[in-house]
């Protein structure tokens, strides 16, 4: 009798021994994988060095729900909703005491420490961008992250975009690591103005080679393609078409400068999305910045690319960036359109 009880306690012990051994492995943090696969290059925050808020590193609770901070995020990746928000809370503080900025590429996150940096990837097209935490947030079950809208827009998120989270570990000397640099390179530039895809855009080199084909000088070509709201021309109208898909003087679209030897046929080219007319009051709004220079740079970058006129106007401290006017909606939706397929730039359209 006495052999079946000590029988049975050995099976016992070595039951639970078995048990804790497994519960172990199941709370173990998995070791990420070797990603031998292609290297991709993303924007957005240029991670740096920063010590976690002290402040921000305590569990606690809002309405009722219960957050723990995330002490050891190496390995953290997360998937759920994003939401994002504007100019509504511009000029609040964040939880580490930084002024709200909705142009900055930032985010709030419920658990992460802050200062950090993620990598947000828009599960619906693939987007991928670089931000930083900076602040607490969404209190809303199923929400995960909250971007401001500078990232929101350039993610292309809605309040209903499934997006993944992967955490960027930064050490003291630079060093990046973590989910959120697998398979990605964080491109060496900060949020300064979306004109990376210039750099890639193989249209950029051909008109520098093609007015050479034609029997007509550059110049009144020029001049007319961007004036052709007037029948004056300005000396220094020939400054505006620089770098832009229609403002060059060779036919790059089909229907744009059919028929270059004589300006009267151009009076039809403000049919064209990109020459708007002075007397319409519909903009399109591409963006909003804090720095008048660099609102002022964007414009001049906008409209050298896609030949329109285009205006920076001041508003409780923010400088708006719009492109117009034109003289209906159709027109402006055509511009949008453009902005979206060939800078991947997201806009909104607005009247005067």
């Amino acid at each position: 009798m006495r052999k079946n009880w000590l029988g049975i306690l050995a099976l016992g012990l070595l039951l639970s021994g078995c048990s804790a051994e497994t519960e172990q492995a199941r709370s173990a943090p998995a070791a990420p994988a070797v990603y031998n696969g292609p290297v991709e290059e993303i924007g957005g925050a240029e991670p740096r060095y920063e010590p976690f808020n002290p402040s921000t590193m305590q569990d606690y609770t809002v309405n009722g729900r219960s957050y723990k901070i995330v002490k050891n995020p190496q390995n953290f990746s997360q998937t759920g909703l994003a939401t994002w928000y504007g100019e509504e809370l511009s000029g609040n503080r964040t939880s580490i005491g930084e002024e709200f900025d909705p142009n900055a590429l930032a985010a709030a996150h419920p658990t992460l420490p802050i200062p950090s940096y993620v990598r947000v990837t828009n599960l619906s097209n693939g987007r991928k961008l670089v931000v930083r935490v900076n602040d607490r947030g969404p209190f809303t079950p199923g929400r995960i992250i909250d971007l401001t809208r500078a990232a929101g827009e350039r993610l292309n998120i809605s309040n209903n975009t499934r997006v993944k989270v992967d955490f960027i570990s930064v050490a003291p000397d630079g060093t990046l690591s973590g989910p959120g640099t697998v398979g990605t390179r964080v491109a060496k530039q900060s949020f300064a103005l979306p004109e990376r895809p210039n750099l890639s855009a193989s249209g950029m080199s051909a008109p520098v080679m093609s007015p050479a084909t034609g029997n007509v000088t550059t110049p009144p070509v020029a001049d007319t393609a961007t004036d052709n709201a007037a029948s004056a021309v300005s000396p220094t109208a020939n400054s505006t078409p620089s770098g832009g898909f229609l403002g060059a003087p060779q036919p790059l679209r089909s229907g744009v400068l059919e028929t270059p030897q004589s300006t009267e046929t151009t009076a039809a080219t403000p049919a064209v999305v990109t020459t708007p007319t002075a007397s319409g009051n519909v903009v399109v709004q591409v963006g909003a910045l804090k720095d008048s220079q660099r609102a002022d740079a964007w414009l001049s970058s906008l409209k050298s690319r896609f030949n329109v006129q285009g205006n920076v106007t001041q508003n409780n401290g923010l400088y708006r960036v719009q492109l117009g006017p034109f003289t209906s909606r159709q027109q402006a939706l055509e511009l949008q359109q453009r902005l979206a397929s060939e800078a991947q730039q997201q806009s909104f359209i607005t009247t005067l």
